[in-house]
């Protein structure tokens, strides 16, 4: 009797340890495989609807000949014709209630993501990658790019990836796609902010930063217009 007892307490705890381990899987599929798929289809989603947006509206921007104005940050090529953001135009172009500024592109690792307005509160890089700090997409400068770490890859999962010479792509308001080239990457501690803040020589630079640790750490990846 006690033996029979014994075996159906046993019985019990194997179903228990059967169903823990089951809905422990049935959680990592979901965080990482549907998570994973739900981010990139919507930032598709985006993404075309953003380019949409670009190509039906072209009073977004005005073109002034190079020769009749001096180069500033808000000059957003160097053809002979420039295009400037027309500051009398409301954009309003948003992503789950964030304005866009324009799209990160990173061939090498096959993702592609809205860049939305200055980081405001930390909840709007749950929705995509953001600008943190700097001058502006493609202006004259240094503009950071802040996103998350996640396992699945997504968002900058995967800049870890990346390596000195890969190609990242910026494509502002105006319609402007510049190719940048990852010139330094490198994990530095949490409060270090250096990065952010430097001399590019009058080049355009982007800066990616994302967290590396369990966010003891940053890693990042400067680049510089091609």
């Amino acid at each position: 009797m006690t033996g029979r007892k014994f075996n159906t307490f046993l019985n019990i705890v194997l179903v228990i340890v059967i169903l823990l381990i089951l809905a422990s899987v049935s959680f990592i599929g979901y965080d990482y495989f549907y998570k994973k798929h739900k981010n990139i289809s919507d930032a598709t989603r985006e993404i075309e609807r953003f380019d949409k947006f670009i190509e039906e509206n072209n009073e977004l921007v005005v073109e002034v000949d190079n020769g009749s104005i001096e180069q500033s940050n808000n000059i957003a090529n160097t053809n002979n014709k420039t295009k400037l953001y027309n500051s009398n135009v409301n954009y309003g172009l948003t992503y789950k209630g964030y304005g866009v500024l324009g799209k990160i592109e990173l061939p090498k690792v096959g993702l592609q993501y809205p860049v939305l307005e200055t980081m405001t509160n930390a909840k709007c890089i749950d929705v995509s990658v953001a600008m943190q700090y700097g001058v502006g997409l493609n202006n004259i400068g240094n503009t950071v790019i802040i996103g998350h770490n996640y396992r699945n890859g997504t968002f900058f999962g995967s800049n870890k990836k990346l390596a000195e010479g890969d190609k990242i792509y910026i494509t502002d308001l105006s319609g402007n796609k510049v190719e940048y080239i990852i010139y330094s990457k490198y994990i530095t501690p949490q409060e270090d902010y250096s990065y952010a803040q430097r001399d590019t020589g009058g080049k355009r630079e982007v800066t990616l930063v994302t967290c590396h640790s369990d966010n003891k750490y940053r890693l990042i990846l400067c680049a510089r217009e091609k």
